[in-house]
C-alpha cells in the first residue's frame, strides 16, 4: 500500500474535521509520497480547525503503527476502508468533486465493480401497494444482474431491500458509521444486508448520523447508479435531493405516477411533467438503460380470475364495485381475490381498496 493510501486512511480515521477542510488539503496533497511530508501538508490546512493539536502531534499519527492498528480496528468490526486511491475504489465517484476520501465497507465490495447499478429511492410513508410494486421491481432487476442502490430507511427504501436482498445485488449507503448502524429503523434488516449484499459509508465506524448527513449522503446514491427511480415523496421529501444530485450526474430519472391528490406522489408526478420517465412496469427502466430482463413464465388466471383483474386495472377497486361490475356473488369473489393475492397480481391496501401489481 502507497504512502497516500496510508495518509488518507489515517486522516479520515483519526480526525473529526469537517469534509470541506480535509477534502481542499488532500486535494494539495496530489502527488506527495512520502508519509512525513504528506503530514506536513495536511497540516499547512488544516491547523486552524485542528483545536490546538500541535504539528508534531499531528505528524505523530502518521506512522505505519497508526495504519496498522486502524486496519486491525476496522477488520474486527468488518469494516474495509477503500480510500479514493484504492484500485478497490468505484469509478463512478472519482469524476464527482466532493467524493468521499474514504469508503467504509461491510460485505461484499465486489459489488461496486457491477456496471449495472440502479437505485430505487422513496419516503418513509409510501402506499402499501407502492410498496409491494416497489419490492417486485427491486427483485426483477437485481435478480437480472442488476445492484439495486438504496439508503437504510424505512419505507420505499425498505421495500427496495426486501426486494434485492435474497439475490445479494443490494448496495445500502449509510449516512452514520458503522458503530451506529444499527440504530437504523431498518436494523433488523442490516446485518442481512452485510451477509448478503453490501453496506457502505463515507464516515468512519464512530460517527453518528447528523440531520444533514442525509441529504449529502444521497449524492452517493445518485453517483454510483446508472439511474434513479423514484417511488413516493411529497414536495418536501428529502428524496428531492437525490434527483437534484442525479440530474447534476447526467443521470436518468425515473418514477411511479400518482392520482391527483396522493400527497406521497407529488414529487413522482413533478419528476414526470419535468421531463422524468414515467414508469409503470419494470420493462420501462430496462428498455431506457439497456438492461435485459429474463422473460418469466406467464401467470395462469383462470376466467373469473380474469374478469376480476381486468376490473381492477380499469380503476373500479372495492369490492363493492367489483361485485357491481362483474355480477359475481360474493362467495365467488372473496375467494378470486384472494387467489389473485397469492399470485402477487393484485394488492390489498389498508382501506380494503385493490390495485393491479402487474
Amino acid at each position: 500500500m502507497t504512502s497516500f493510501f496510508k495518509a488518507l486512511v489515517i486522516l479520515d480515521g483519526c480526525f473529526d474535521i469537517d469534509y470541506k477542510y480535509k477534502r481542499s488539503a488532500v486535494d494539495q496533497a496530489e502527488g506527495v509520497t512520502e508519509l512525513s511530508t504528506l503530514a506536513s501538508v495536511f497540516y499547512s490546512h488544516l491547523e486552524k480547525v485542528l483545536q490546538g493539536v500541535s504539528e508534531k502531534e499531528f505528524k505523530s499519527y502518521f506512522s505505519d503503527k497508526t495504519f496498522d492498528k486502524l486496519i486491525k480496528d476496522y477488520a474486527k468490526k468488518g469494516v474495509t476502508a477503500i480510500p479514493e486511491c484504492s484500485k478497490d475504489y468505484p469509478l463512478e465517484f472519482l469524476c464527482i468533486e466532493d467524493r468521499p476520501i474514504c469508503l467504509y465497507c461491510q460485505g461484499n465490495v465486489e459489488l461496486l465493480k457491477n456496471s449495472k447499478k440502479f437505485s430505487i429511492v422513496g419516503s418513509r410513508k409510501t402506499l402499501p401497494q407502492v410498496l409491494k410494486i416497489t419490492e417486485e421491481f427491486s427483485k426483477t432487476l437485481s435478480e437480472n444482474g442488476v445492484t439495486i442502490v438504496t439508503g437504510v430507511a424505512g419505507g420505499g427504501d425498505l421495500s427496495a431491500i426486501k426486494g434485492a436482498l435474497d439475490s445479494g445485488n443490494l448496495i445500502c449507503v449509510s449516512a452514520c458509521g458503522a458503530d451506529n448502524l444499527f440504530r437504523e429503523y431498518t436494523r433488523d434488516y442490516i446485518k442481512k444486508v452485510i451477509d448478503n449484499g453490501l453496506v457502505i459509508s463515507e464516515y468512519p465506524p464512530k460517527m453518528v448520523a447528523m440531520p444533514y448527513y442525509y441529504p449529502f449522503r444521497n449524492r452517493l446514491i445518485a453517483c454510483l447508479s446508472s439511474g434513479t427511480l423514484v417511488v413516493s415523496g411529497n414536495l418536501k421529501s428529502g428524496t428531492r435531493y437525490t434527483v437534484n444530485y442525479a440530474l447534476d450526474y447526467g443521470k436518468e430519472v425515473f418514477a411511479f405516477p400518482y392520482n391527483i391528490g396522493v400527497t406521497s406522489g407529488e414529487l413522482c408526478n413533478q419528476i414526470i411533467k419535468d421531463g422524468g420517465f414515467i414508469v409503470t412496469e419494470v420493462l420501462d427502466i430496462a428498455t431506457a438503460l439497456g438492461y435485459e430482463l429474463e422473460s418469466k413464465d406467464k401467470i395462469l388466471l383462470s376466467q373469473s380470475e380474469t374478469v376480476v383483474l381486468s376490473v381492477i386495472k380499469s380503476g373500479k377497486i372495492t369490492v363493492d364495485d367489483i361485485l357491481a361490475e362483474t355480477g359475481l356473488k360474493i362467495y365467488e369473489l372473496i375467494p378470486t381475490l384472494t387467489s389473485l393475492e397469492i399470485k402477487n397480481v393484485i394488492v390489498k391496501n389498508g382501506s380494503g381498496e385493490y390495485s393491479a401489481v402487474k
